[in-house]
């Protein structure tokens, strides 16, 4: 039995779904969805992942799901705070089992060197005011094989035996209703701690390519907006939004 107060609540499952996130923003104003909606697809045709990458999970051995926040209490230069809070929520969950999982900016979550967890946020904003969140997460469950995806991991693999869906998702959910809850209260400055006491690579010397150009760097923050700053030397400090940086080694 799922303990939350709202999260999850309200549940619409499917066996297939194009996205999960498509069809809640379709339809959480036609059918005035309530906070903690959550629509659930064994199997998603056409996920979806940061900046129109796309997410691909075998049918039925992944949790693809979308769950509706209205976080009107954060102005839009916060709107990373639910990116940041629903990660620490993924972190928690995983954690429980075993350690080693981390937060790869800005909100994927690994496990040493793979990803086992996306997150996609899309807001709608009307009048500069924040109205909805439609968080999507996909979490590799049981699958094994991970065709072209080298940097793949399930929790199968990690833990070494087959996962109930149903039990992880309830766990997920209340461990987001906690973190949303914190974040709601204000406890931003503590939650912004420990996200980056699980960020991969922290302050610690890697290579990264920007503008066609590899160089070595060092992460040494996230700031508000949720861009990333890297040292370069001891004196070159410079930030990037998702999608001008990579990752090298």
């Amino acid at each position: 039995m799922m303990e939350t107060l709202f999260v999850g609540k309200n549940t619409f499952k499917f066996e297939e779904l194009p996205s999960t996130n498509v069809w809640l923003m379709r339809h959480l104003l036609e059918q005035n969805l309530s906070e903690g909606a959550l629509v659930l697809a064994k199997h998603q045709t056409q996920g979806k992942g940061q900046r129109g990458s796309s997410w691909e999970a075998e049918a039925s051995k992944s949790l693809t799901f979308s769950i509706l926040f209205k976080p009107h209490f954060l102005s839009l230069a916060h709107a990373f705070d639910l990116s940041l809070c629903v990660a620490l929520a993924l972190h928690d969950c995983l954690s429980e089992l075993r350690p080693g999982f981390s937060i790869k900016w800005p909100n994927d979550i690994y496990f040493e060197d793979k990803k086992i967890a996306g997150i996609l946020i899309e807001n709608q904003i009307s009048k500069s005011t924040y109205q909805h969140a439609v968080v999507g997460i996909g979490l590799n469950l049981n699958q094994i094989h991970f065709e072209g995806l080298p940097k793949a991991i399930s929790l199968k693999q990690i833990i070494g035996i087959d996962f109930a869906e149903q039990q992880v998702l309830e766990r997920i959910c209340e461990c987001l209703e906690a973190r949303y809850l914190e974040l709601r209260s204000g406890n931003y400055a503590q939650m912004k701690k420990s996200y980056l006491s699980h960020l991969y690579w922290l302050h610690e010397t890697h290579e990264f390519d920007f503008g066609g150009r590899v160089r070595e760097g060092m992460i040494t923050d996230v700031l508000r907006d949720g861009s990333l700053q890297i040292a370069f030397g001891v004196a070159e400090i410079q930030t990037f939004e998702v999608k001008e940086i990579t990752f090298v080694k």
